[in-house]
Parts: C-alpha cells; sequence; structure tokens
C-alpha cells in the first residue's frame, strides 16, 4: 500500500496495513541498506553521527491537501525524511549557538565536506502502527465568520525511530571527531526538538533527543 492520495482513510484500514509486528523485516532490510551506503562512503568520510532517534510526536506525511511534510520512497513505501531537510535543519542550529568545528553546515555550498543521509524510519513500537490518521483544523476563507475545515491528514506514529547519519569528508576534518560529536550532538538536539515537516508550529514532528 502506497501513501493514500485521498486523506479521508480508514484509520483501521491503515493501522492494520502498516502494522508494526507486520514491517520488522522491511525495517531491518532498511537499516542493512543504510549499512552499506555508511561502508561505501567511510572510505572519504569519517562517521560523526549516527543514531536511532524516536519521534516524540506524530510526524505529517507529505500528501494532498497538505503540500508540506515529509516525502514517500515507493520503493521502500515507507515515509523519510529528506537529507535536505535535516541539512536545513541543522543550518538553522549553527544559527543558535557559537560553533567551533561545523561552520561548514552554515555554508551549505560546501556540500562535499558535510554528508547527511535521508532518514528512514527503522522501528516503531510493538503493538502499534507506523502511520495513523489524525485531523486538523485549518482556516477555510478569510472571513471571520468562516468555520476553521478540519482535514484529514496521515501521520507516522510517535514512538517511531529514524535512524539518522551525518558524515565529515575526512580531507575537511579540522576537529577530532571526538569535538564533532559533541558539537554535532548540540545542534542534532537543537534541529529534531524544534521539530520536521508540517505542521511543527502545533507540535508535530519533534523527537526524544535524551536518548543521544
Amino acid at each position: 500500500m502506497t501513501a493514500p492520495a485521498n486523506l479521508e482513510i480508514d484509520k483501521r484500514e491503515i493501522e492494520k496495513t502498516f502494522n508494526c509486528d507486520d514491517l520488522k523485516p522491511l525495517f531491518s532490510n532498511v537499516d542493512s541498506h543504510i549499512d552499506r551506503l555508511i561502508k561505501i562512503l567511510e572510505e572519504k568520510y569519517a562517521v560523526i553521527f549516527d543514531a536511532r532517534l524516536a519521534l516524540k510526536t506524530r510526524l505529517v506525511v507529505r500528501s494532498p491537501p497538505l503540500e508540506l511534510g515529509v516525502p514517500w520512497d515507493p520503493q521502500w513505501n515507507l515515509p523519510y525524511i529528506p537529507a535536505t531537510v535535516l541539512r536545513d535543519a541543522l543550518q538553522f542550529a549553527t544559527k543558535q549557538i557559537i560553533t567551533k568545528c561545523f561552520g561548514i553546515i552554515g555554508t551549505l555550498e560546501e556540500q562535499s565536506s558535510v554528508a547527511v543521509l535521508d532518514a528512514y524510519p527503522i522501528h516503531c513500537p510493538y503493538g502499534s502502527s507506523l502511520l495513523t490518521a489524525d485531523y486538523v483544523e485549518v482556516e477555510r476563507g478569510v472571513s471571520e465568520l468562516d468555520e476553521p475545515e478540519k482535514l484529514s491528514i496521515l501521520t507516522v506514529s510517535s514512538g517511531t525511530a529514524f535512524r539518522i547519519v551525518v558524515l565529515v569528508a575526512k580531507r575537511a576534518l579540522s576537529c577530532t571527531e571526538e569535538e564533532l560529536f559533541k558539537e554535532l550532538y548540540r545542534l542534532v538536539k537543537i534541529a529534531l526538538k524544534r521539530g520536521i515537516g508540517a505542521l511543527t508550529s502545533l507540535g508535530y514532528g519533534t523527537f526524544d533527543v535524551n536518548s543521544i
């Protein structure tokens, strides 16, 4: 089953289809694929950050009528967080604190120096569903008399863990790997506590970063 175009969906059906227990083999395959990709990149890059972080709140999946949210990978048939979104979040974080090692993230033109991988779900809690339907109210029109419209949206359930990987080109290492990790840890905490995807202002898309 792919991400539904019509979000007026049967919640029970979507939760049955994306039951976490049934997705374990797929999650394992995705995790192994990321391992292989890292192995290829390790020739030129140092793995500075590789963590499985769980959603603290639900994450919005991009689909009509929303233009924002995280995309859907048709090959894996899973939602994922694009590397570009994570890079933007890290770039935002570099503006919140003074960084010694990661000024290169703040200037994303140097894209060959920092490699951020697409983040995929690799675990969700036993007995739950990866996806569920949710409802949000949006403004229907410009008039104050217009009642808010309730939209059905597709979300990734809280507790779902995404694997987030950041590498730095060995030729660009200006700090020790320990220094890089400590600084990147701070940046990741800022970025993911702020939220990823759509409706972050309503509390969607935040991660539990205390487990790092």
